[in-house]
């Protein structure tokens, strides 16, 4: 059994207190391989996601990485989360918005860049506004981001809706030698398995 990365103990969390998404999850998290929390429509599969994003706090229970509590910012460089629907990415260009990413984690791999944006075929919407790219291609663009940040945790919302056959195949592909080859860790909220992607783990919320 690899070690954990993540621990949860008791987690609980609600918009609304008299109606909770969940209570009492707890669930351990390898430091490597592709993980999966998945549920129906409303379970709470984005919201997990978030928390373990540091971009909530639970209301009951704890959430750790490394022994700290998620929301610690000394966690920040070592976690991936994007969300490519967000208006505030619009106005950038994949390039500028590795930029970013390059500035952010120490890990940055722009060797990767190139080959990746080539295999997924986006090397010619670079230097194109998101804004002008179709939904499919923003959520290519976040998985190139996540493959080279170099971030320990990469966490990706329905990562593959809006993508052609093609692309999906092509990402199932890299996520299982990822698997294999790296010591990073992938969460993926998602409604099922990304097809024979082996799990490290399964987190289901229910339907």
């Amino acid at each position: 059994m690899r070690p954990a990365r993540v621990e949860a103990d008791q987690v609980g969390f609600g918009f609304n207190p008299a109606q909770p998404l969940f209570s009492g999850l707890s669930f351990s998290l390898p430091a490597s391989g592709v993980s999966l929390i998945q549920g129906g429509e409303s379970r709470g599969k984005s919201t997990l996601l978030r928390l373990l994003a540091g971009q909530l706090q639970p209301q009951t229970g704890t959430l750790r990485m490394n022994g700290l509590a998620m929301v610690e910012p000394a966690l920040k460089p070592l976690i991936y989360a994007h969300d490519p629907r967000l208006p505030h990415w619009h106005e950038l260009t994949p390039t500028a918005f590795f930029a970013q990413l390059a500035a952010q984690y120490p890990g940055f791999d722009d060797a990767k860049v190139n080959p990746l944006l080539e295999h997924l075929q986006l090397a010619e919407h670079a230097h194109k506004a998101m804004y002008m790219l179709s939904t499919g291609s923003k959520r290519k663009v976040s998985w190139v981001a996540a493959m080279v940040c170099g971030a320990d945790l990469l966490l990706m919302d329905e990562p593959f809706a809006a993508l052609d056959l093609t692309s999906i195949r092509k990402l199932h592909q890299l996520l299982a030698a990822w698997s294999q080859d790296h010591s990073s860790a992938w969460v993926l909220a998602d409604y099922q398995a990304p097809g024979t992607v082996p799990l490290a783990a399964v987190i289901d919320l229910g339907d």
